[in-house]
């Protein structure tokens, strides 16, 4: 049986971001990447983007997984931002995942360039595509020139 280790993060890491992976049952079975699935998880993501329930930014869909960097306001608990958007997209999508999720939470931005470069490979390590940028799902905010942090804040 497997072991769930619990761990909080520390009182004095502010916003951390946390590099998730999200895997579907059965694996090896295609939920994720299909022409009315795939656009529907992507666009999920971008308005729990826009609601601030979580800041994305950056999610890759693969056949039967999913990997995202995230950030979770203060104000919200991790696990009950993650288990609510797997239940939105298992009743609207019918999508079948597994228990849980793997986190893990980034330290420094030497971590945060492996694991954004590990994610932009994927599809191409799995042999879908020759080019990360011919990828269709993938999605990550826009770069807008505003000046500020568009990182959720607790309230």
């Amino acid at each position: 049986m497997r072991k769930w280790l619990r761990h909080a993060t520390p009182d004095w890491v502010e916003y951390p971001e946390f590099f998730i992976t999200i895997c579907c049952r059965p694996q090896g079975f295609n939920q994720l990447c299909l022409p009315k699935t795939g656009p529907r998880l992507l666009e999920s993501f971008a308005t729990y983007h826009k609601e601030n329930r979580w800041f994305c930014s950056l999610v890759v869909l693969m056949p039967d997984h999913l990997h995202a960097l995230i950030q979770i306001p203060e104000r919200l608990k991790f696990s009950n931002v993650i288990r609510s958007w797997k239940s939105f997209s298992t009743k609207t999508m019918g999508i079948r995942w597994h228990h849980g999720f793997f986190d893990h939470r980034i330290r420094r931005s030497e971590s945060l360039t492996e694991k954004w470069a590990y994610m932009e490979m994927n599809p191409v390590r799995a042999g879908l595509i020759q080019n990360p940028a011919d990828w269709p799902y993938r999605w990550e905010p826009q770069k807008l020139n505003l000046g500020t942090d568009e990182r959720p804040r607790s309230s």
